[in-house]
């Protein structure tokens, strides 16, 4: 951000000189206005984020002044200074929108300090509309075009999420949850939103490297340092200087090599294999894991400190079979770029194939998803029973999923209707648990919350009764 601009409103030449000349001194950039019509020349001219107001002025006082600058420049903010015995003018600034007072006469260090305030203010203010910016933009992309589409109160939790760790591009970030849920899109998407954009995203899948070469990967090594280092090597950290650095499956970091990742987080400094000299470096981490880092913590095999160093924002996310609204958009998304991809004219996934898809957990989550689709779009038609069975895990494939496939297959295709078929998934649920929702859920494969809402939805009520009562 550039300087901060203060516009010094007061007919007094001398006041305006002194205040001038210490603001400026204090690194601000100073404009001086002797009444309101020069004041409002320039506020179109300049861009001013701090307005100083007398209250007595010519042509018309501070206030009617102050009114005017917050109808027409509503973000800037304003101090107004006033003589002694003129408090009810003063509670009517603050009425109008002032920020601040000062009481003429006053001290360098009583400006400096509401300057300050306000300043403190500002920069509030501009964190909070730029957090707003980032969530409506994550939303837009969970809503639209990205492999994170979402609607589903979880998806739109974790973008809000997001735009927080987003928002403070320094603060280490722990993403959580099973393979195939998008973590590295998470981690990609926190870098191109932040301050760091501009630099390097490298990601690296920590289970992937060898033990005896996480030092050198990471830290980087000198040359001669060991057998075969014949030129030295920057290593991951200073490769990724000014930008991030993802650590996938970090849970995997040998303890051995978690004290000198720790320091480096605490000290910002890399020391290469072989070498005395350490290095600086800038660099934000964002870490990924399937894996329960606590229960590591607790086995002793992964440091409690780098833990809790790690695991400033937390971002945890949910399993496809608990968002399950959120398939069918998936679903299209991928076979509409599937298609565009070879050069087919994209046409809406079958309704019956939809309502099935949803009865099925995805132990794979929107991995397995795109890849089935792919699938799908390869073969050009829906597939039939023995292809779609030969596809999906069967410890994934209930009873309902078999229902809901036989049900589809006996209604004629003039007929399919996909909130009947999901009011009627959600119906047999309910009856096969004997009205237990938590039971019903489960065999859906949903959370208890989202078949509340289904049943909410459809006007669908739960009554419980005692299995084999045969009511």
């Amino acid at each position: 951000m550039g300087k901060t601009a203060v516009l010094v409103l007061d007919d007094e030449a001398r006041l305006t000189e002194e205040i001038g000349e210490y603001l400026g001194n204090a690194g601000f950039e100073v404009r001086i206005a002797d009444r309101p019509s020069a004041a409002f020349t320039v506020l179109r001219n300049d861009h001013i984020d701090i307005a100083l107001i007398d209250i007595k002025l010519p042509e018309y006082d501070g206030l009617v002044f102050l009114k005017h600058l917050k109808a027409q420049y509503p973000d800037v903010e304003s101090v107004v200074m006033s003589g002694h015995g003129d408090m009810d003018s003063v509670i009517e600034a603050l009425r109008l929108g002032a920020f601040d007072y000062l009481r003429k006469p006053f001290s360098t260090f009583e400006l400096q300090t509401a300057i300050n305030r306000t300043t403190r203010f500002l920069d509030a203010k501009d964190t909070t509309r730029r957090y707003a910016q980032l969530c409506a933009e994550l939303n837009h992309e969970l809503a639209e075009d990205s492999d994170m589409v979402g609607s589903s109160p979880s998806m739109l939790e974790v973008g809000e999420q997001m735009a927080r760790a987003a928002a403070h591009p320094d603060t280490p970030v722990l993403i959580h949850g099973e393979s195939g849920t998008g973590k590295e899109l998470v981690a990609r998407r926190i870098h191109n939103l932040s301050a760091r954009a501009s630099g390097r995203f490298i990601a690296v899948n920590c289970a992937a490297i060898p033990r005896d070469m996480f030092e050198s990967e990471f830290f980087g090594h000198a040359k001669g340092a060991f057998t075969d280092a014949h030129t030295a090597r920057a290593g991951l950290f200073r490769s990724a200087d000014g930008g991030t650095l993802f650590l996938d499956e970090v849970g995997e970091v040998p303890l051995s090599s978690q004290t000198k990742l720790l320091r480096i987080l605490e000290d910002g400094a890399v020391r290469p294999v072989g070498s005395d000299e350490e290095q600086t470096v800038d660099v934000r981490i964002l870490c990924a894991t399937n894996r329960d880092l606590g229960a590591l913590v607790k086995d002793g095999l992964f440091r409690r400190d780098l833990y809790y160093r790690l695991a400033v924002i937390e971002i945890p996310l949910p399993p496809l079979r608990d968002r399950i609204e959120d398939i069918e958009k998936l679903a299209n998304l991928f076979h509409t770029r599937f298609c565009l991809r070879a050069g087919t004219t994209p046409r809406p996934m079958d309704p019956g194939l939809l309502a099935r898809l949803k009865l099925y957990s995805f132990p794979g989550n929107v991995r397995e998803l795109k890849n089935l689709v792919e699938r799908i779009t390869i073969l050009g038609r829906a597939p039939t029973e023995k292809e779609l069975s030969a596809w999906l895990d069967p410890d994934s494939v209930g009873s309902d999923f078999e229902d809901a496939s036989g049900a589809v297959v006996d209604k004629p295709r003039s007929g399919l209707n996909l909130q009947r078929l999901e009011r009627d998934a959600v119906s047999l649920a309910l009856e096969r648990s004997g009205g237990v929702r938590a039971v019903a859920a489960r065999l859906l494969g949903i959370t208890r919350q989202a078949l509340d809402r289904r049943m909410e939805r459809y006007g669908i009520e739960a009554r419980n009764r005692a299995p084999g009562s045969g009511q």
